[in-house]
């Protein structure tokens, strides 16, 4: 399991071009969307999509020495097709209500984010833009635009004319290129943020720092180790963020696992959730991958991390019976295996009509329930019924259940579409993936 999780630092040792601060402008939502995750084409379980030209956009939070960023918050709003906001004072008022208007990702530890929109329509005085904000535990909140390389009202507008460097206007221009696989002319965009400060990487031995951000932005550096988004479920994977968390860094072995019981502790760093241990997985000093507990009806809970140096301050986390979420591989493809066992990835897509099977975690209690802090040894299914859809196909589904601590299964057969990516998403307990995840078909 331990190849399903981030780990790498990733430094480079050039200075990179440093991202541009830009305007927050006028119509950051004053009213959220009902969703708030990283797909602006379908709010909650809806299967009609925002109309638009369709835009995968990718990325990676740096340091100026192109170091990936961790736990920094990503969120983005921008018009839809008709040039409207999420907003009250939108100077266009035909908003198309399918669209979101407003995503935001958490990134891990290699720093990278995505998202799935359509490309920004036009109004008045501007040219296409999406508007970003980075939040940084510790640093200023900070704010930029991303523009559309060969837009012809890019030389007209004052913001685009502002920047003046040309290696930083070049940075925000990227080009929208088209996928070539999809049968809809989607667009993939790469946008990189290089942000303006260096942070440390070593771990010194004082008390552990749980990330934690307050105000109207708060959020915790505790999440779904597969979504990354904030929250905890009983018996999910989870990923904490912060400083001085661990001295060394490494992932339980076999020695760790005493008759049948997982690791409440390792090289002494331990978590404890709403007062219970967690099962420790992985620890590093600025992350630590945990089995949260098995905790009771309560909305939020408190964690804390200890190692020999002390325990951290308290932080309290939103608390759900699910928190379903896909563990991905690269610019969030889905973890998609063959029945022959051979990985499914862009460079060998699965086609349609054959077997996969995909894994993640919070979906949840399992008939008969298994404990949270014991080796899984057989296949135990849901207690309740999930459902998968590809794209806005909804899958049948031969096998749903936990097959390893923390770790669910779900096998179905990949509808019959066109050459493409398409969003693959999970309701359980009438709650929806916060994540869009991707897999790639091609026959």
């Amino acid at each position: 399991m331990g190849g399903l999780f981030w780990h790498s630092k990733g430094a480079f040792a050039q200075a990179l071009t440093l991202t541009p601060s830009l305007t927050l402008g006028p119509y950051y939502p004053d009213r959220m969307p009902l969703d708030l995750d990283n797909d602006l084409l379908l709010i909650n379980n809806a299967i009609t999509p925002a109309v638009g030209t369709v835009a995968w956009i990718t990325g990676r939070v740096l340091s100026q020495s192109g170091s990936p960023v961790r736990g920094a918050l990503v969120e983005i709003w921008q018009a839809d097709n008709n040039g409207a906001y999420i907003h009250s004072a939108s100077p266009i008022a035909n908003r198309d209500s399918n669209f979101q208007g407003y995503g935001k990702f958490l990134t891990g530890s290699d720093g990278k984010y995505l998202f799935r929109t359509v490309k920004p329509g036009l109004y008045p005085g501007r040219t296409r833009h999406i508007h970003y904000a980075i939040t940084i535990p510790g640093q200023a909140r900070f704010t930029s635009q991303l523009f559309v390389a060969g837009d012809a009202l890019n030389a007209s507008d004052g913001i685009w004319n502002g920047v003046r460097d040309a290696a930083q206007k070049a940075a925000i221009t990227p080009v929208w290129s088209p996928i070539a696989s999809s049968a809809i002319g989607e667009l993939a965009v790469k946008f990189d943020i290089v942000m303006g400060y260096t942070p440390s990487d070593t771990a010194a031995v004082t008390r552990p720092t749980i990330v934690y951000m307050s105000g109207n932005n708060s959020y915790t550096g505790v999440a779904s180790a597969a979504s990354n988004m904030p929250g905890v479920a009983s018996g999910s994977w989870i990923s904490i963020y912060g400083e001085n968390l661990a001295s060394t860094t490494r992932t339980w072995g076999s020695g760790d696992i005493v008759a049948g019981k997982l690791p409440q502790a390792i090289d002494g760093v331990s978590v404890r959730i709403d007062g219970k241990a967690a099962s420790v997985y992985y620890v590093s000093p600025k992350q630590v991958n945990v089995l949260a507990p098995t905790v009771g009806n309560a909305t939020s809970a408190s964690v804390t991390v200890t190692n020999a140096a002390g325990t951290s301050d308290s932080v309290s986390i939103p608390l759900a019976t699910f928190q379903p979420a896909f563990f991905t591989l690269a610019d969030e493809y889905v973890a998609a295996i063959r029945a022959d066992g051979s990985v499914a990835d862009t460079s060998a897509p699965i086609a349609p009509g054959e077997n996969v099977v995909v894994y993640g975690t919070g979906f949840g209690p399992t008939a008969p329930e298994v404990a949270a802090d014991v080796a899984v040894t057989g296949a135990v299914p849901l207690a309740n019924t999930a459902r998968i859809w590809v794209d806005t196909t909804e899958v049948s589904l031969a096998f749903a259940g936990l097959v390893s601590p923390g770790l669910y299964q779900f096998n179905f057969v990949v509808p019959q579409l066109q050459n493409g990516d398409y969003s693959l998403q999970a309701s359980v307990g009438g709650v929806r993936t916060s994540k869009i995840a991707r897999l790639r078909v091609q026959k």
